[in-house]
């Protein structure tokens, strides 16, 4: 058989990096137009690989609309290539359901411009993720092609996923630019491409060669179909060939026959930086990034989307357009280059509104879900009042717990703020009150008066007129036995509808109707503006779901939130007892339960960084810090509801950067304020930890250890739809043949743990992917966690630690990481590692409570059995009606899994990520039962009985 070399044209097109999206986007224009020119203009020139990616068409289109019929076109005579993601996403700092959400996005935007290259095209992407072959089999995509993770294999392989999912796989073994560059003269391109070929001759097992022609941001050779024939006619052993990446695999499958199956297997995660480096600094650059993108993957996947499809199921709510454009926007920011914080300073400058315009989206899908859930029923005013909107004065309080299994603690409230002499009340569903606490009041526009008889006249006519003194009003309430008026001020004519308007008048007539008896002044307050902030402890909660709680508004004073400090600077709940070392300000935790002991944790580390974005790089000559330049300050007190608190305030001094050789740490030395705060609640079994930093240095990294007191071998970390088991330690043992050097630590999503016979300790985090497993000097395992990496160079020639550059030597000073940086992470030991992950879940999504009129009309929830089986997503499907839920058996044996609902189960079905029915299931009443094996990523899609007539709004 002779060698053939596929040869296939294609860019990859960083959307932002060493320049701003905008202009990148310019030269984007241009070269889809070149490329649009030569599928139209040459028909030997077989077409276009764009890059797996559907934004970059969004991209060009957003500003060149003109251009689509010419791309359906191309599209749609497979001359273009598009999808399946919508952008190419760092895959370990990213939701497992973030990734699924990405080629939905992707795959549904190219199916609109023509239809989607069913190939898991992800070449520049620094590692995999295990479960990556499982995820795309789940959208019928049959094969990847990449480029990092893998070292010495060859070419064409298996790739296997923890569930024993496989995947054809195309390893990009000499990168995805082995053939980029097209030199004019004949003789040297064919010795360029016979290079290339025999370089991957000896690792491809047919003599079929794929040959990547393009590279990062290049354009396609105007004349590359006649460039290829010349050369040709100097490689009479060698046939060239145009192909798409579709071509190739399917000549290179045929070619295989029945030694397909003999292929070797590469199982779960693929980190490798043997051949090309995966980067694993990027896990903690602009660690900013990182939170943002936590805190609003959890308000789509735990909030916004499960309570819109509670509202669709119960009321026809359809906010689904709104979410697709939240993880539109969510999703540009998961680029590779932008979520690893790898770019230019004003790269990431552009991330933080889309951050917050996904962020804002989902916070009023979840706040008018959970207003719509709500009944109206009549309501009227108390006895002896008048109230522009009597529904206020008993309206419900939802509390919607979003992680499974029973949950207890403190859940906080935002109300809007009352007039003086106005406070809430809350009453649990048998009428016994629940302390409601005032944490924040706000600072609304206040004002009070008295009116007396002789501006009577006036003030009801300002009242006809909507207004109460000089501003409109949103709402008025009259005690006419205490003689006293609230009003709540409008911010803006956005908060007024004609409702409010008309009930606003009929107040004012009621009041007129009594002028004549008014002969004594009234007292009237007013507030404009700002939203009060309210604490309780639930009692307790069930996830997932919803309870209900009577909110009432009444005179009275707030109750103000109690503090008092300890006498002891110990704290301690039904769980733990935590204690403070004075001299080093690291924390002793007991365990009640079990007597278990922890000494020394929460120690920071400080250490030098001479690397860039890419890579951490200790000095030659690095001068760890790890005590506080003096004693810590450590008090306790008691904080009701939030429990109780132990703060130490630790004062560091650390060197100020580095000497100018880069070979170690300055002299100078400046202060590092840390300011910690670890809560015990009631009801909570963890240790809650808030962490203030204030730092003032650059090229250093801050880390804090937690010593587990457990000799193992291993350690666990989450991943997108998987547990990791990893070896404690470096273990791999590389030579200077290796283009980037082995990095102890691991990527994360919410924990890890380590865990012995007897049980373990888990650490939660909130968006602090960066983690190491070391042991002691007693060979006890150490989790040590990232907090702060700070540099100052997107790429640096002079690594120890990687060979060459990873992009161009630009400063970003941002990515010092000067500021106040808040961090948030949770310690929870435990005997039951299932229920102990559900409690980091809680920590990362705690209940999240909202207020309005009317009644719950019925209890709405979704129990899930074992906890082995997580839950990962609950919402309405993206096309037709009905739920979704889906979740993956953590477990490494078989599970069964019972799904039990708030109503009867019509019909249910196995879905594929792309939510289309699979495999009818047999429902069981309310609840459905079917097998998942050890990590088996199972998507249901539900259609549950209507409500009751009697129940219906």
């Amino acid at each position: 058989m002779q060698p053939e070399a596929f040869i296939v044209p294609h860019t990859h097109w960083d959307r932002e990096w060493y320049r701003p999206f905008q202009a990148f986007r310019y030269r984007l224009v241009d070269l889809v137009e070149q490329v649009l020119r030569m599928i139209e203009g040459d028909p030997d020139f077989r077409g276009f690989l764009l890059d797996g990616q559907s934004v970059i068409l969004e991209d060009v289109l957003t500003v060149r609309p003109d251009l689509e019929p010419r791309i359906r076109q191309a599209v749609e005579a497979g001359r273009l290539w598009i999808g399946p993601w919508y952008v190419l996403p760092d895959e370990f700092l990213v939701s497992g359901e973030a990734l699924v959400r990405n080629l939905q996005v992707g795959i549904r935007i190219a199916r609109r411009l023509g239809g989607e290259m069913p190939i898991g095209y992800t070449p520049d992407p620094f590692g995999h993720v295990g479960q990556l072959p499982q995820i795309l089999k789940g959208f019928g995509i049959e094969a990847a092609v990449f480029q990092r993770g893998l070292d010495e294999q060859p070419t064409l392989l298996w790739w296997e996923a923890p569930d024993g999912t496989r995947i054809f796989t195309v390893y990009l073994r000499d990168g995805y630019g082995n053939a980029a560059w097209i030199p004019e003269d004949a003789e040297a391109l064919a010795a360029y491409l016979k290079a290339q070929a025999l370089s991957l001759m000896p690792h491809t097992p047919v003599p079929l060669l794929l040959l990547m022609n393009g590279t990062d941001h290049l354009f396609p050779h105007p004349q590359l179909t006649e460039r290829l024939r010349a050369a040709q006619t100097h490689l009479p052993d060698l046939r060239l060939r145009l192909a798409s990446l579709a071509d190739y695999i399917a000549a290179a499958r045929a070619a295989l026959g029945e030694r397909l199956s003999d292929l070797p297997v590469v199982r779960g995660e693929l980190r490798s930086s043997r051949r090309h480096p995966v980067l694993p600094g990027v896990l903690s650059t602009r660690i900013w990034i990182k939170q943002r993108n936590a805190v609003v993957q959890t308000a789509l996947e735990r909030y916004a989307e499960p309570l819109m499809a509670f509202a669709h199921l119960l009321c026809g709510l359809d906010r689904r357009a709104f979410l697709f454009e939240a993880w539109r926007l969510l999703l540009q920011n998961h680029f590779h280059d932008s979520i690893c914080g790898t770019g230019v300073d004003a790269a990431h400058e552009d991330m933080k509104s889309r951050f917050d315009h996904a962020e804002q989206i989902a916070g009023l899908v979840s706040r008018e879900s959970m207003e719509r859930l709500l009944r109206p029923e009549a309501a009227e005013a108390l006895p002896g009042w008048l109230a522009s909107d009597p529904a206020s004065m008993e309206q419900t309080l939802l509390v919607y717990c979003p992680i499974p299994g029973p949950v207890r603690g403190p859940v906080e409230v935002s109300l809007p703020a009352l007039p003086p002499g106005l406070t809430y009340r809350l009453l649990d569903p048998e009428g016994r009150e629940l302390p409601l606490v005032q944490v924040e009041q706000g600072t609304p526009d206040e004002a009070r008066w008295t009116v007396g008889p002789a501006e009577w006249p006036g003030f009801l006519n300002r009242l006809l007129w909507a207004h109460v003194g000089p501003y409109a009003a949103k709402r008025v309430w009259v005690d006419l036995e205490g003689q006293r008026i609230w009003a709540e001020w409008a911010d803006a004519s956005a908060d007024m509808d004609h409702g409010m308007i008309t009930r606003l008048v009929r107040v004012a007539r009621q009041l007129g109707e009594r002028e004549p008896a008014l002969t004594v002044p009234w007292a009237v307050s007013a507030a404009m503006g700002g939203a009060s902030r309210w604490a309780f402890i639930l009692p307790e909660g069930q996830g997932v779901g919803l309870q209900a709680y009577r909110l009432q508004i009444r005179p009275g004073t707030p109750r103000a939130i109690s503090r008092r400090p300890r006498a002891e600077p110990e704290i301690a709940n039904e769980f733990f007892r935590l204690t403070a070392d004075p001299t080093d300000g690291t924390l002793q935790l007991e365990d009640l339960r079990t007597g278990r002991r922890w000494r020394g944790l929460n120690r920071f580390e400080d250490e030098g960084d001479a690397g860039d974005v890419y890579n951490y790089e200790p000095p030659v000559e690095d001068r760890r810090v790890d005590r506080p330049a003096t004693a810590p300050q450590v008090q306790a007190w008691e904080e009701e509801p939030f429990g109780q608190c132990l703060e130490v305030d630790l004062p560091y001094e650390i060197p100020a950067g580095l000497r100018l050789d880069r070979r170690g740490r300055s002299a100078e030395t400046v202060p590092l304020s840390i300011a910690v705060r670890a809560w015990l609640r009631s009801g909570v079994p963890r240790v809650d930890m808030e962490v203030v930093v204030d730092n003032r240095a650059a090229d250093h990294r801050l880390r804090v250890v937690f010593p587990t007191g457990i000799r193992s071998e291993t350690w666990v970390t989450e991943g997108a739809f998987d547990l990791v088991v990893r070896p404690v330690g470096l273990r791999v043992r590389a030579d200077d043949s290796w283009v980037e050097q082995p990095a102890p630590t691991a990527p994360q999503q919410g924990f890890a743990f380590v865990e012995d016979a007897a049980g373990g300790l888990l650490v939660a985090n909130q968006g602090l992917p960066e983690i190491e497993a070391r042991t002691d000097a007693e060979g006890q395992v150490e989790l040590v966690l990232t907090l702060l990496r700070c540099v100052g160079w997107l790429s640096r020639g002079d690594l120890r630690s990687r060979r060459g550059h990873a992009g161009p030597p630009l400063p970003t000073p941002a990515a010092q990481m000067i500021g106040r940086w808040i961090f948030r992470y949770s310690l929870i030991p435990y005997t039951d590692r299932w229920e102990a992950i559900r409690e980091a879940q809680r920590f990362q999504a705690p209940p999240l409570a909202g207020a309005g009129p009317g009644c719950l009309p019925e209890r709405l929830f979704l129990e899930v059995e074992p906890a082995a089986f997580v839950l990962t997503a609950m919402k309405a499907p993206e096309e037709g009606e009905g739920l979704i839920v889906r979740g993956y058996n953590a477990a490494e044996e078989v599970v069964q899994v019972r799904l039990t609902f708030w109503r009867p189960v019509q019909a249910a079905w196995r879905a594929d990520l792309m939510e289309r029915p699979q495999e009818p299931l047999r429902p069981e009443g309310s609840s459905l039962t079917f097998r998942a094996r050890p990590k088996e990523i199972v998507t249901v899609r539900v259609a549950l009985a209507p409500l009751p007539r009697h129940l219906e709004g």
